[in-house]
């Protein structure tokens, strides 16, 4: 009986399923054929085959309860899933809204020199520009980003984010956002800075100094002027140094500033 017994403990150990079925199905098969006065393997007793029975029985049970747990966990879990990956989606998209709304209102909001370097940018991978506020203004703003640096200045380019909204908002044409910004420009200044802007409207091309009959160089009042605004979207590109010429962009908003001013008819 010891050894029935420890054969017995043995078995009861055993949770594979697969086992437990197979244990079920031999045990119930040897009940079954066998006589009613005796076990068919006598000696053994039946109430072995008896014990295995309902232990195995009552472990499929349980196996089937804990499938089913397991199920009805992993389908919890699944749902929690969906739902945290739903919140963060849109969580995600109004961060993206978000950051698109402010990048489009920094865009608007950019003086003559930041829009000069935005629009050197458009169309191109990267352009290289001085070291200056105007280009650490831009990299802040996330709407350039460097792509190496010199001493003294540096190569940046779009970041994707602008460079899609430039693209989809404006066409990649910031014409619009030049006016503005330009008239932003000529309300900065005064009166006689102005004055200096109204000879654009005789001229299409001022050049700024002049040799006398001594051989020395001369400067028209509106050297310094014109020449810290270079590389502003004031003027556009050339490849003399003190040769003007006014971005026919924004010629309307130099006209509203003069006659703002009321230097438009003097």
């Amino acid at each position: 009986m010891n050894g029935y017994k420890e054969f017995l403990d043995g078995l009861q150990k055993m949770t594979d399923v697969r086992l437990n079925i197979a244990i079920l199905i031999v045990c119930s098969v040897l009940i079954y054929f066998s006589p009613s006065d005796k076990f068919i393997l006598d000696p053994l007793p039946k109430i072995i085959p008896q014990s295995l029975i309902l232990v195995t029985t009552i472990r499929l049970i349980f196996s089937i309860i804990n499938l089913a747990h397991a199920i009805l966990n992993r389908k919890l879990e699944e749902r929690k899933e969906r739902k945290a990956s739903a919140e963060a989606s849109l969580t995600e998209a109004e961060e993206n809204k978000s950051l698109d709304e402010k990048l489009k209102n920094d865009l608007i909001n950019l003086d003559a020199f930041q829009l000069f370097i935005v629009n050197q940018l458009i169309g191109k991978n990267n352009s290289s520009h001085k070291k200056g506020a105007s280009l650490f203004s831009l990299i802040s703003s996330k709407i350039v980003y460097v792509v190496a640096t010199g001493d003294h200045s540096q190569s940046v380019a779009l970041t994707i984010r602008a460079n899609r909204i430039i693209k989809e908002t404006y066409g990649g044409d910031l014409s619009s956002l030049e006016v503005a910004s330009a008239a932003r420009a000529f309300d900065s200044f005064t009166p006689k800075e102005l004055s200096f802007f109204k000879k654009f409207l005789e001229k299409d091309t001022i050049k700024s100094t002049w040799q006398g009959h001594d051989k020395r160089t001369y400067y028209i009042d509106g050297h310094k002027l014109f020449t810290a605004f270079r590389e502003s979207i004031l003027f556009e590109r050339s490849q003399i140094i003190v040769e003007f010429t006014l971005n026919p962009v924004v010629k309307p908003a130099l006209l509203i500033a003069l006659e703002k001013s009321g230097l438009l008819y003097d």
